[in-house]
């Protein structure tokens, strides 16, 4: 019986692209003030969608800045006050979920600071039971490592078993399936859409939004 539901964060609940360009965003207004570079958060973005690597370093040789500019804007973007906005799906998705009983969760990696950050820009504090961001726990416990859903079963009061975990990345998210948590893939078009499953372990179901995972819930209740 599935008793507590728990969610991966970034592509998940909310579209990471949008905090990538809220720090782009930020990130921009830096290069404008500091450096008289116009359209920056726009030519940061083309940058990403041409490849997700060195972003900063190659905007940085394309206006002949040095390494400390880079620094600068990278830690802008890694501390900045992200512009998110939690949609009306999910978030009357973790309101019903509560309402039938389930206790609620969330599963991250990521630097801490950071998404505390988006945490609390989406106001999940208060729409689910506990929060558990890998890394306060140490980086040998980011995910597929077993460590932070243990955690979280007895922060909840449940067994694995009792536990559905929602995510969307193939290398990180589905692993956990071997240990006896029931899975659910978010069919969304992340940044890791296209990655293959981490040691053949695929997703036990595939919703197309956030607003199935109720259903895939009360299905192996019954």
């Amino acid at each position: 019986m599935i008793k507590a539901v728990v969610f991966d964060l970034d592509d998940t609940l909310y579209p990471e692209y949008d905090y990538v360009l809220s720090g782009f965003g930020a990130a921009g207004d830096t290069a404008q003030k500091q450096y008289g570079i116009a359209g920056a958060k726009d030519e940061l973005a083309a940058l990403f969608a041409q490849s997700r690597d060195k972003v900063f370093d190659r905007f940085a040789q394309n206006h002949g800045l040095d390494r400390a500019c880079v620094d600068s804007m990278v830690e802008v973007y890694r501390t900045h006050t992200p512009n998110l906005v939690l949609s009306d799906e999910v978030r009357q998705t973790l309101i019903e979920l509560r309402n039938r009983g389930y206790k609620l969760g969330i599963i991250t990696d990521g630097r801490p600071n950071g998404q505390r950050a988006k945490i609390d820009a989406l106001g999940l504090n208060e729409l689910v039971d506990e929060i558990i961001i890998t890394d306060e726990l140490g980086t040998d416990c980011r995910k597929p490592n077993p460590k932070a859903f243990t955690v979280m079963a007895e922060h909840l009061g449940v067994t694995l078993d009792q536990m559905l975990y929602v995510g969307d990345n193939p290398q990180k998210d589905f692993v956990i399936g071997k240990h006896g948590v029931k899975t659910v893939r978010i069919g969304n078009n992340g940044m890791y859409a296209d990655s293959p499953y981490a040691e053949g372990i695929a997703a036990d179901a595939v919703a197309k939004d956030i607003t199935e995972v109720l259903r895939h819930a009360e299905e192996w209740n019954d």
